[in-house]
């Protein structure tokens, strides 16, 4: 099996190019986790559904942005999670990040510098992989969102075992209606060995009761009949670590 994992990650470094040429990989997303007082839930929703959405809708006109959703986070990854709803701005330009530049007030700074909400933190990814069932026709309801951190020089490992054994299995679960899209992000900035993770994938479903918390041993045979399922996983284990999960429950989207 060993010996079989290998060959795979020689023949993967010979056809990368050719691998990632026919993935959608390269879209920068921006989010934002924004802490939001109960008090002030439906007010701040309001807005939400309003201002902002009106805002992106705009940008997304003048061809600025491609998209834009908002959600509520159902289950938080931490005990103690300092936010409670995410804004995930999505662009193929980097540059349409700059709020320094003209007509590119960011409406979600504005509210938080007039003390209606706090953004936790900011972030910047890049998609470096992804796969989207043909059936989807809208955005999915629910998105589990799990944080890794990748071992320092395995990222190309990891990258490797995400693209050529997790989503083959993923895409068998969206064959069977139980999954709508699956997408992988490596963290821009910030960043560095402290910050905890570095890469993020994102699982999503229509129905809350899909959710599958990892490969069942069933599925892994299924896609790879010939598997020693513990050496799977101590692969998998040994080039990144789960720093946690999170659920989150789209509640607006452009």
């Amino acid at each position: 099996m060993k010996l079989k994992i290998k060959c795979l990650i020689i023949c993967f470094l010979f056809s990368a190019t050719a691998v990632f040429a026919q993935t959608e990989y390269g879209a920068y997303l921006k989010i934002d986790y924004l802490n939001i007082d109960l008090a002030e839930h439906h007010e701040f929703l309001d807005d939400i559904t309003g201002n902002l959405a009106n805002l992106k809708e705009r940008r997304i006109e003048n061809g600025e942005i491609q998209a834009w959703y908002f959600y509520i986070v159902v289950y938080p990854g931490q005990q103690a999670t300092p936010y409670n709803y995410v804004s995930v701005t999505v662009s193929d330009d980097l540059d349409a990040f700059d709020y320094h530049k003209k007509d590119r007030d960011d409406h979600l700074i504005e509210e938080s510098i007039e003390n209606k909400y706090g953004i936790s933190r900011s972030e910047m990814w890049r998609v470096r992989n992804s796969v989207h069932s043909s059936n989807l026709e809208s955005p999915s309801t629910y998105a589990m969102m799990d944080y890794m951190n990748v071992n320092l020089g395995r990222e190309f490992e990891y990258q490797m075992l995400e693209d050529e054994i997790a989503r083959p299995l993923h895409e068998t679960r969206m064959e069977n209606d139980i999954m709508d899209a699956w997408e992988m992000y490596e963290l821009l900035f910030p960043g560095g060995l402290s910050y905890g993770y570095n890469f993020l994938t994102g699982n999503f479903f229509s129905e809350l009761q899909h959710l599958e918390f990892g490969f069942n041993e069933e599925l892994i045979i299924s896609q790879h009949p010939e598997t020693n399922v513990m050496e799977f996983f101590e692969m998998i284990w040994s080039t990144r670590d789960l720093v946690q999960s999170e659920i989150w429950r789209l509640k607006a989207y452009r």
